[in-house]
């Protein structure tokens, strides 16, 4: 679940506060978790930095980047104890941080920091940082493409950023069908959907994310995110502009909730 907005609210509450402690030790617990390192270095280092690109959060040392990806159930505690759902602890000199994963869909990536640029490269252009030129370079992909505007949209390789939630808020903010083919979309289409992504997302990151009724994303310090007072069709009965009953169907799994009668389907 945590998405682009939850990611930044997180980094923000850990930043002021364990930036600049040494990393005095670590343990990952979970193979799963642990999938893409095939050693454990030592990192007695202080913390430069804590870094996002898209869902992805990074803790920045001299000669380390660890790198988080919170998949569907991840979330970030600091200074709580370990339970059965700890994937990893990090013990910094005044606080410990934990990773916790129900799902295990998530995992942490250790890479030597000289290596961050490129390992970053391999997914899309962050949404809230999307320039002239990268929109044109995505929507020029997006001609050549056959695939519905919703799973092009969540395609990380193409922008990064957006989950199944705020996927559904964007899509129709900018009044476009979730089974609109992608190669269809106007250049006007376009335009709407870059605007309203980084108006939703900005929303989204001043509420500090959206917690759903399940309660599973919460910030390390234990507060709630309030965004989810704010969304206007997700998980919702009647349409926020036309009262009209929305329709909930499923895209590759994913729940997608739409109003026919403003989000009407072209193809």
């Amino acid at each position: 679940m945590p998405e682009l907005p939850e990611v930044e609210s997180i980094k923000r509450s850990l930043s002021s506060n364990i930036v600049g402690q040494k990393l005095e030790n670590y343990k990952i617990y979970d193979h799963r978790t642990n999938r893409y390192n095939t050693r454990k270095p030592t990192i007695k280092e202080s913390l430069s930095g804590i870094s996002r690109k898209g869902k992805l959060l990074i803790f920045d040392f001299e000669h380390y980047s660890i790198i988080f990806h919170l998949g569907m159930s991840g979330r970030i505690q600091v200074n709580d104890k370990k339970n059965k759902h700890t994937r990893a602890r990090f013990y910094f000199d005044k606080d410990t941080v934990n990773f916790d994963d129900i799902r295990r869909f998530g995992f942490i990536n250790i890479i030597k920091a000289e290596l961050k640029i490129d390992y970053l490269n391999k997914i899309g252009p962050d949404v809230l940082e999307i320039s002239t030129k990268q929109s044109r370079i995505i929507i020029d992909k997006s001609k050549k493409s056959k695939s519905l505007i919703k799973d092009f949209i969540l395609n990380q390789k193409y922008m990064s950023g957006i989950g199944n939630i705020y996927a559904n808020e964007i899509l129709f903010a900018s009044r476009i069908h979730p089974e609109t083919k992608v190669n269809t979309l106007s250049s006007n289409n376009w335009k709407d959907f870059f605007n309203n992504t980084k108006k939703i997302m900005r929303l989204a990151i001043k509420n500090n994310g959206t917690t759903l009724s399940d309660m599973t994303y919460f910030l390390p310090y234990g507060e709630f995110g309030s965004n989810q007072n704010f969304l206007k069709i997700y998980s919702k009965t009647n349409c926020f502009n036309c009262e009209h009953i929305i329709d909930k169907i499923y895209i590759n799994q994913r729940a997608t909730y739409f109003c026919r009668k403003c989000q009407k389907l072209k193809n």
